[in-house]
């Protein structure tokens, strides 16, 4: 195996089986209950409120995300979930289906697959009712 800084250096990046060291990796999110994104736009409140596993890891990883908009939960959103992964221009192979819990304005995502070592860009887009966006990144080993 060969130890990364950062995915994508001048030998051609982190594959699939390579190890990014995400301790050197700056400008990333660290999870914690209620990780909070106001949306670009201004207009939906974005809070991380549980991942599975914790911390994110390589492959399959389940989120639950509160969606709030004017302080009140946001129920019927219709959300899109785009992993990204910028050094290599790509996404993820999977597409994350998103369920309603029981909680008000309360949404579960699965699976964000991660499929790489490195840094992943997942956006969480709002379409219906109120349009906004935020976008959380993780380092993944």
């Amino acid at each position: 195996m060969i130890a990364l800084s950062a995915c994508g250096s001048s030998s051609g990046g982190a594959d699939a089986e390579e190890v990014v060291d995400c301790s050197t990796v700056t400008g990333t999110d660290t999870f914690t209950v209620g990780l909070d994104k106001p949306g670009v736009n201004g207009a939906v409140d974005f809070k991380l409120m549980s991942i599975a596993p914790a911390p994110v890891v390589r492959g399959n990883n389940t989120w639950v995300v509160e969606l709030l908009a004017s302080g009140a939960p946001m129920d019927g959103a219709s959300i899109t979930v785009s992993p990204f992964m910028p050094a290599h221009q790509h996404g993820s192979p999977i597409t994350p289906v998103v369920t309603a819990t029981a909680t008000a304005g309360q949404y579960s995502i699965s699976p964000i697959n991660l499929w790489m070592p490195g840094v992943w860009q997942t956006t969480l887009t709002v379409t219906s009712g109120t349009a906004d966006r935020a976008v959380y990144s993780f380092c993944v080993n």
